[in-house]
């Protein structure tokens, strides 16, 4: 489990609803908690913003 995929859980927030706040599909949301696909520069630094993180936690 990747780490974004913890936190979001951790969070209770799902996938519909943090792809809707990072304002990207949840197919691309899926991929990058699959793996498949790293974020954008922009989604990491919404990501930072939603979690309140550093973004070198997520890479």
């Amino acid at each position: 489990m990747t780490k974004l995929k913890r936190l979001r859980r951790l969070s209770d927030i799902t996938q519909e609803e943090l792809a809707e706040k990072l304002n990207v599909t949840q197919a691309y949301l899926s991929m990058i908690e699959n793996g498949k696909r790293k974020p954008s520069k922009q989604v990491q630094q919404k990501i930072d913003e939603i979690f309140d993180l550093s973004l070198k936690y997520i890479d």
